[in-house]
């Protein structure tokens, strides 16, 4: 499998889970009820996006896995 520049710098951009249930602890502490009411909604919306992505990678992947395969030929 082929890993790209990109891919190796957003992976190591992750969190463990934990890191990043501190650290939007610590973002969210300081803000009044509607700030932390917007910046939910943030994370909220962050989520659908991610979800989204991981049904179009999965979708992609088993279009991929079905298409047939090139027909070779010889001149």
């Amino acid at each position: 499998m082929h890993i790209t520049i990109k891919q190796r710098e957003f992976d190591a951009m992750r969190l463990p889970t934990n890191q990043l249930i501190n650290k939007i602890e610590t973002l969210s502490n300081g803000l009044t009820p509607e700030q932390l009411s917007k910046f939910l909604d943030i994370i909220d919306a962050m989520t659908a996006l991610v979800e989204e992505a991981g049904d179009l990678k999965e979708e992609k992947s088993n279009s991929s896995s079905l298409s047939p395969a090139p027909i070779a030929s010889v001149h």
